[in-house]
């Protein structure tokens, strides 16, 4: 049986998603549908390009990815359809999968020439719906649509690194449900600039000069519990997706805070390393 997957910004208070779905089951009874994500800051392409980079991977081959963020189609923002690792996405030309294709090169890519359903105002509604069905089926995406050779990239999702290759000027991409801040600084760019070298990491008015394997590292559990102060310490650390991210541990948003409120960092601050 087929996997179609939804990541939106629509949110789960109105209809839109239950909408999606049942246009869905209505074109095409035999599927499985997955939500990947529907609390999506609204519009925001590097969040979803985030959340997808680390989440197809996980799912069979043959899965179609269908992406309603920023997916009003016009002129600038056409809609186009993607096979890549065995795996298929839809959605519009905005740079949401800039953060997979710097990394790995799709083997098509096709710009959507379906006509969209008149009495439907969101693609993800109507043409969407129809490439993932027709995809599901078996059809190929020529039928769908034109080849191009290229989709829009966004420089944001990489950071900058200086001529004398002593310095990373990264930036927050994706605060997490636990307020912990995500860089696009990768593991891989962090050892290939700094060689080994020590470093230091500012984030606002805060510097790391250590990064942790894990959050509880931070802990010294030779301390007996009852005299443990850990809680609320800050730590850098490359998470289980390889990025920088910067965390308070234990931390809980709505009660002790996070590094996002109790640093004071916000999406798109930058994230500096210097290497000594």
């Amino acid at each position: 049986m087929p996997i179609i997957t939804l990541t939106t910004d629509f949110g789960t208070k109105d209809h839109f998603v239950g909408a999606v779905k049942g246009s869905i089951y209505t074109e095409l009874e035999e599927v499985r549908i997955v939500d990947i994500s529907h609390d999506i800051t609204p519009f925001s392409i590097t969040e979803t390009a985030y959340i997808l980079k680390n989440t197809y991977k996980n799912f069979p081959p043959g899965t179609i990815h269908i992406v309603g963020v920023d997916s009003e189609v016009s002129i600038e923002n056409k809609p186009i359809a993607i096979e890549m690792e065995e795996q298929f996405f839809i959605c519009c030309d905005n740079g949401i999968l800039s953060m997979i294709t710097n990394e790995i090169n799709p083997d098509k890519i096709v710009e959507i020439t379906i006509q969209e359903p008149i009495d439907v105002e969101l693609p993800v509604l109507g043409m969407f719906i129809k490439v993932a069905c027709h995809i599901a089926r078996g059809g190929t995406l020529d039928v769908i649509g034109k080849r191009i050779t290229e989709i829009k990239n966004i420089l944001e999702i990489r950071p900058q690194v200086n001529a004398e290759k002593n310095q990373i000027v990264g930036s927050i991409i994706y605060i997490d449900n636990f307020g912990n801040v995500i860089s696009n600084i990768s593991k891989n760019t962090f050892q290939n600039v700094g060689k080994g070298r020590e470093f230091e990491i500012i984030a606002r008015n805060y510097k790391f000069v250590k990064i942790h394997q894990k959050y509880n590292d931070i802990v010294d559990f030779t301390v007996p519990i009852s005299k443990r102060q850990d809680d609320g310490k800050k730590l850098a650390l490359f998470n289980c997706s390889n990025y920088l991210e910067i965390s308070i541990y234990r931390s809980n948003l709505k009660t002790v805070g996070g590094a996002s409120n109790l640093l004071g960092l916000d999406y798109r601050d930058n994230i500096t390393v210097r290497f000594i």
